[in-house]
């Protein structure tokens, strides 16, 4: 994938964004400061209010199945409404109304109506993606994304930050601050750029043929449209699709931002739970070195190619994780960052990957259907993690490390032509 030397630094990356994406781009920072800061110690002030792993797992669970049932009608809302009316009201219901409910939580019944209520974001997974790309060229795409990962990786430096509030007045209080500044924050974030975005092009055109019709017709054709049919003649998309769910059903598990990351490395390697705040800080710092210096130089590269690199990286830092012994921060400071290099290199690239398989005016529904996909096997993979930490926490890496090698191998499959990818040139696909 060969990307014009105008996306080579941040600021001419910024300078070629329109409308819509510079807009997501702009407004991107009051989100993820301030999820940075409560979701990286969301379990343990879980589990000071009571809640113990297994229920964590329960959480996720629940979390997901709700999901399943929003994703459903992701594209069809989102056709609806248009993509600009259905992130305004979503997003203020699963971010700020999951945030006031989260801040009040003392039981295990709270929680899942705190992980109920934030997986409407489900959504808004389908209007907000579409917001960034659809009105955006190939180019932009890289740009947006790119921006957005470095926007979202920056916030994760001052982690160390709250570890020290956490060391000052422990971790329920800490967390309850960052969870009301997140409720703040992400209100403004909603409102301001709603009064920014327009309507896509492409949603104009289906809000008008929608005019036309009667609702129970919307959500039949939005239900069971052409979806199927369009991923029956594109082999590629749905290999892509696979390995984009296979990710984010990997994220919650496996990742720095699973909610078994911090227990992890306070119980089972041994690091004080203020301390763990400095792990953050380097996952964040090298993945900005990593999307700021590394991902322009080899987008000139295979996107395939990249995207296999940074799962292998991964997989092997977690295999690192599984065997280090216990008290020693240096070798899991090292353990992070590779981890973070690998996830870094990645992320850009399935995104755009993602986005290019899924041209066309079916994307709202493919979107729709990988997230209820998503949802369905994340609620099984979130029952199943809780009593995998319980049996042994280790056995979350080595469940991750078979995802990703699955990731690995459907790549291949695209990489070396047995399956045509539409999103490179033929001559692309050998070349490095």
């Amino acid at each position: 994938m060969a990307v014009n030397s105008k996306t080579t630094n941040i600021i001419q990356s910024f300078q070629i964004l329109k409308g819509n994406t510079r807009t997501s781009v702009i407004f991107e920072p009051l989100w993820g400061i301030p999820f940075v800061l409560y979701n990286f110690y969301l379990s343990l002030y879980m589990k000071s209010q009571g809640i113990t792993d297994q229920q964590i797992g329960f959480i996720i669970s629940i979390g997901f199945i709700a999901g399943s049932i929003f994703s459903l009608f992701g594209g069809v809302i989102t056709d609806t409404l248009g993509r600009k009316k259905t992130t305004l009201i979503f997003d203020l219901i699963s971010w700020p109304g999951a945030m006031l409910i989260y801040l009040v939580a003392n039981s295990f019944w709270m929680f899942v109506l705190a992980a109920v209520t934030n997986s409407i974001v489900r959504i808004v997974t389908v209007s907000w993606n579409l917001m960034v790309v659809e009105d955006a060229d190939n180019e932009q795409r890289v740009a947006a994304f790119n921006l957005i990962s470095i926007i979202n990786i920056s916030t994760g430096i001052i982690t160390p930050l709250a570890g020290i509030l956490v060391k000052l007045i422990g971790v329920a209080d800490a967390e309850r601050i960052f969870i009301a500044f997140a409720a703040v924050s992400m209100t403004a974030m909603i409102f301001l750029r709603n009064h920014f975005y327009t309507e896509t092009r492409v949603g104009r055109e289906i809000l008008e043929r929608h005019g036309k019709k009667s609702l129970s017709d919307i959500f039949k054709a939005g239900l069971y449209g052409k979806t199927f049919a369009v991923l029956r003649n594109k082999p590629d998309t749905v290999l892509i699709t696979c390995v984009f769910v296979l990710f984010n059903l990997y994220i919650p598990l496996g990742t720095y931002s699973s909610l078994y990351f911090a227990p992890y490395m306070t119980e089972v390697l041994g690091i004080d739970k203020s301390t763990i705040s400095i792990l953050g800080g380097v996952n964040s710092a090298t993945m900005l070195i990593i999307f700021v210096f590394v991902i322009p130089l080899i987008s000139i590269f295979n996107k395939l190619i990249n995207m296999i690199g940074g799962l292998a990286l991964q997989a092997v830092a977690l295999f690192l994780l599984i065997i280090i012994p216990a008290n020693n921060l240096t070798v899991t400071i090292l353990c992070i960052a590779l981890f973070a290099v690998g996830f870094s290199v990645f992320r850009p690239f399935i995104d755009v990957a993602f986005a290019e398989a899924t041209e066309g005016s079916e994307r709202a529904g493919i979107y729709s259907l990988f997230n209820t996909i998503t949802s369905v096997l994340g609620a099984l993979v979130g029952l199943v993690s809780g009593y995998l930490y319980v049996l042994n926490p280790r056995m979350l890496y080595i469940v991750s490390i078979i995802i990703l090698i699955s990731c690995i191998s459907i790549i291949i499959l695209l990489y070396t032509g047995k399956v045509p990818f539409s999103g490179e040139e033929p001559e692309a696909r050998v070349r490095l």
